[in-house]
């Protein structure tokens, strides 16, 4: 499936949607819990998805069922961590991070979908991985292999949002898998339906019931976000279905660096060093050469 300027703008629009909602979650998870901040968004994008689903044929096949379960399964885990990265470390050395899913596809497209990558994707690989790596240098530190790899380290956001990118890596061909086998719609419904059905239970497990009071979700932010969380799904599930995975997440996440980078400026007086303007235009530079 090649690439469509229609696909473009699906992308665009999901990648504005998702950055407002990167800032969002950030403001929201200083304020409450991870858990309830996770259900609230899941379970409030369910009636959006729900009359979307009522202009579309009703389709849905067997073979849709395991890929949609492990990605439910993915999604839970990953965003669980996102929500745990921002409100460890700086939005702009966070999500950048996420510019390393395409990577992670490109790696993974081979035993998966049967995808070697070229010498160009392996040199775009090496950019992504220098660009990100780079995000977390001090002022005045020198880019060796030693203090880039320390930096990555000591930062633990960074280090819990490249497993999140690595997880997202392998729940977006199964999201195109699934769709397959059912409506784009139907599938955005499943989703959120899984993730809010899953964090109840480990709330509940947890003894934890109590924390789901929509007095303590933040009201209007809250409301916002998830006016983001369905706008971001449905374009980015569009996109997928009408354009290829790698191509799909390398324009979502390169969008999302520069903007990450702005809003951490902008909003939180994150400051705007040399590394991490350098670092982001290796990583954008790298994940466009991932699928050239």
């Amino acid at each position: 499936m090649g690439f469509t300027w229609l696909a473009l703008l699906f992308i665009a629009l999901s990648s504005l949607a998702y950055s407002a909602l990167d800032l969002l979650r950030k403001l929201l998870v200083e304020r409450m819990q991870p858990l309830p901040l996770l259900f609230f968004l899941s379970i409030g994008q369910l009636p959006a998805f729900l009359v979307w689903s009522t202009f579309e044929p009703m389709r849905i096949g067997w073979g849709y069922v395991l890929p949609a379960g492990v990605s439910v399964v993915l999604n839970i885990v990953a965003n669980i961590l996102f929500l745990e990265a921002v409100r460890l470390s700086p939005l702009s050395l966070t999500v950048p991070f996420l510019s390393l899913t395409p990577v992670f596809t490109a790696a993974l497209a081979a035993p998966m979908l049967g995808e070697v990558p070229t010498s160009r994707q392996v040199a775009g690989i090496l950019l992504v991985v220098i660009g990100a790596l780079r995000l977390n240098l001090s002022r005045g530190t020198a880019a060796t292999p030693r203090a880039l790899w320390h930096a990555f380290r000591n930062e633990r956001g960074s280090v819990l949002m490249t497993f999140v990118a690595l997880l997202w890596s392998v729940a977006s061909p199964l999201d195109k898998l699934a769709m397959g086998h059912a409506s784009i719609p139907l599938h955005g419904f499943v989703l959120n339906a899984g993730v809010g059905i899953g964090v109840l239970v480990v709330l509940v497990g947890r003894g934890r019931a109590d924390e789901l009071k929509w007095s303590q979700s933040g009201g209007g932010p809250m409301v916002l976000a998830i006016l983001a969380s369905v706008v971001g799904l449905a374009f980015l599930l569009l996109a997928i279905a009408t354009s290829w995975v790698g191509l799909v997440e390398t324009l979502k996440r390169a969008i999302g660096s520069v903007l990450a980078l702005i809003l951490g400026y902008r909003v939180f007086a994150e400051p705007m060093t040399s590394n991490k303007l350098l670092g982001v235009l290796l990583m954008m530079a790298g994940v466009g050469l991932v699928v050239v």
